[in-house]
């Protein structure tokens, strides 16, 4: 293997080789509908899309034909595993024998510390997936059948289960699951996989392995925190979009309907990208709420992106520690390492400032190009296209197929980076071979 090939430059060529090959195979006779072929940077968007298990779109689904959609869920099923593991359980299935490289990859993307035997977790997450999926699909068969005809319901049903899992938001119907709004069975199935996919393998794994087990031993915890900030996202979702909205989008929607839709839409802001409401319809205060969902996304070594609920939980923890006058941040009888707070800072405020920056460069190219939302009032909307570009959610007020092509350049890299930022980023932190990293004479200053 050679030295420059590292893991994180692996798993960023991986993908980045992955859309490529999805903006060729967009491009290819036959994906398209006759007359509705797509350009070069519509394939592109689509793919990285695709890829990055976003969900945003400049063309809808009913351009493309039976072959495209399949090319586009091909790429959001390997793009929600992560291509490299992906090939790496397909080398271990065969019976070959994985890299150190491979086992460093697999280690950052799949697990929060190191694993002395780690295939069977790959095992797990691949047979979970599989598994999950195929039930999710068989549940909304049963739903769309008698409404669609069974033939026809079994690819919308596959299509929509790989999608909701992968967190990717793809949709075969233009205006997402708004038709099915009061499907309870659809609603439901939808979000349940959206929030399996975002809880990530490990907590999975360890909550199967507690159960197998019968013991009554602890959960790790990453796991708990994972839940435990799941929950309380998921809680303070429902709150915030039921007030905020419920003389805004919601109103207007028949009352059996309106809870079903609270909370569909404080799960699917957490990068899954399927909505029941008209984001077009959402007041200004319900856009920002929803924003903050989306910057948070999901969990690590899941399909979803954001910064990620540990880091919420980190820094919560964290602030709550310091109101008490604690010098460490302490979590249910156990204390943070000092390199897990570091690591949390670092992310949220790297994330934050790309956001922001994009955002920026967006309302300029707009305003320069005399694009439509470079004016006032286009701050919100183009805020909430950016964060969920980087969040990977895919949610849109409608704005994505509007704005010029150098403004979706700018969302595809941030599609990109927002898939592999995180994953990079960890990783570069745990090698600890890196030059320059010595203590210094200590110096304070002034906080707050």
């Amino acid at each position: 293997m050679p030295r420059w090939l590292t893991p994180a430059r692996g798993f960023v060529a991986s993908f980045a080789l992955l859309v490529a090959m999805g903006t060729v195979a967009l491009q290819l006779p036959g994906v398209a509908k006759p007359g509705r072929e797509l350009r070069w940077d519509e394939a592109l968007f689509t793919a990285t899309s695709a890829v990055c298990v976003t969900g945003l779109v400049v063309r809808s689904p009913e351009d493309f034909t039976v072959a495209g959609q399949g090319v586009i869920m091909s790429l959001f099923q390997l793009g929600g595993l992560g291509v490299l593991t992906f090939g790496f359980f397909l080398v271990i299935l065969v019976g070959g024998r994985m890299s150190f490289f491979g086992r460093a990859l697999v280690q950052s993307t799949l697990a929060e510390g190191p694993w002395e035997d780690f295939w069977p977790l790959l095992k797990m997450a691949a047979g979970v997936t599989f598994l999950v999926e195929a039930v999710g699909a068989a549940l909304l068969m049963v739903a769309w059948g008698p409404e669609m005809g069974w033939l026809r319901a079994f690819g919308w049903g596959a299509f929509h289960a790989v999608s909701a899992f992968c967190n990717a938001g793809f949709g075969l119907h233009p205006a997402s699951l708004m038709p099915w709004r009061g499907n309870v069975l659809v609603v439901a199935t939808v979000a349940g996989l959206i929030i399996i996919g975002g809880l990530g393998f490990l907590p999975l794994t360890d909550m199967y392995d507690r159960w197998r087990s019968g013991r009554r031993r602890p959960l790790s915890l990453h796991t708990r925190l994972v839940l435990a900030t799941t929950l309380a996202l998921l809680i303070g979702g429902m709150i915030g979009i039921g007030v905020l909205e419920w003389h805004g989008a919601l109103q207007g929607i028949p009352s059996d309907e309106r809870a079903a839709a609270i909370a569909f839409q404080a799960v699917t802001p957490r990068t899954a990208g399927f909505s029941t409401l008209d984001y077009g319809r959402f007041t200004a205060a319900g856009l920002m709420f929803t924003v903050m969902l989306m910057f948070v996304g999901a969990s690590p070594g899941s399909t979803g992106g954001g910064v990620k609920t540990t880091t919420l939980g980190v820094l919560a923890a964290a602030a709550f520690s310091r109101s008490r006058g604690h010098r460490r941040v302490n979590l249910w009888n156990r204390t943070l390492p000092a390199d897990a707070l570091a690591s949390a800072v670092a992310l949220m405020l790297s994330s934050l400032t790309l956001v922001l920056l994009a955002t920026l460069v967006i309302l300029h190219l707009e305003a320069e190009l005399g694009g439509p939302f470079g004016g006032d009032g286009s701050f919100l909307k183009v805020l909430f296209e950016a964060v969920s570009a980087f969040g990977t959610v895919g949610l849109s007020t409608g704005i994505t197929a509007q704005l010029g092509v150098p403004s979706r350049l700018v969302l595809v890299s941030l599609m990109f980076l927002g898939r592999v930022g995180p994953l990079t980023f960890g990783l570069a932190l745990v090698d600890r071979g890196m030059p320059g990293d010595w203590q210094q004479p200590e110096e304070s200053v002034m906080i707050g």
